[in-house]
């Protein structure tokens, strides 16, 4: 009976204990007093990764939002291309971009960048924008040119639809093995 009651006793504290687990976003936003506040932003889908829950596909995922659904887009379209980056069907190699803006180091500098980039892959979305910080500037590029004369082309048209500013670039670029084979 001794046994029964110590085991039930372990039971009820190990159930306990598993309750009061907080998550590491629950415990890193925490306040502890003289230690301030830390706040944690950012999408649930990556909250519940970092947390050690499952996660359900995006593309199972559906919502009637508009812009949940663009975000949504945008998040698998950067996963896979990081997927093709890594495994391969993208090779990194020197190349050239158009770069579209060069600013400072200030946060609206930061979304100034990402503003143009957007504008310009809307208006030209064959066109990938990579924003970037390289100390102290933000700045944004976009395109992935073998040939410089390429590089210009759409530089010339990015001009003519008043982004003034544009310039070819030489840069680290992202390309499939068929289009390196088919430049050289």
């Amino acid at each position: 009976m001794r046994i029964l009651s110590l085991i039930a006793f372990v039971f009820m504290v190990a159930t306990a204990t598993m309750k009061a687990q907080t998550t590491f976003v629950e415990r890193v936003q925490s306040e502890v007093e003289g230690q301030g506040m830390f706040e944690v932003e950012q999408d649930p889908r990556l909250t519940a990764i970092v947390n050690g829950e499952e996660v359900v596909p995006s593309s199972i995922a559906t919502t009637s939002k508009v812009s949940a659904i663009t975000t949504e887009n945008k998040v698998r379209q950067d996963a896979d291309d990081l997927r093709g980056k890594a495994s391969g069907l993208h090779q990194k190699v020197r190349g050239y971009r158009v770069q579209v803006f060069f600013g400072g180091s200030q946060r609206s500098e930061e979304s100034q960048a990402k503003r143009v980039g957007t504008r310009v892959t809307s208006m030209f979305p064959e066109l990938r924008a990579y924003t970037s910080f390289a100390s102290p500037h933000w700045r944004c590029r976009v395109g992935d040119f073998i040939k410089h004369e390429d590089a210009t082309a759409y530089m010339h048209k990015i001009k003519a639809r008043g982004i003034s500013e544009a310039m070819v670039v030489k840069s680290e670029i992202y390309v499939s093995a068929d289009q390196l084979k088919n430049n050289q």
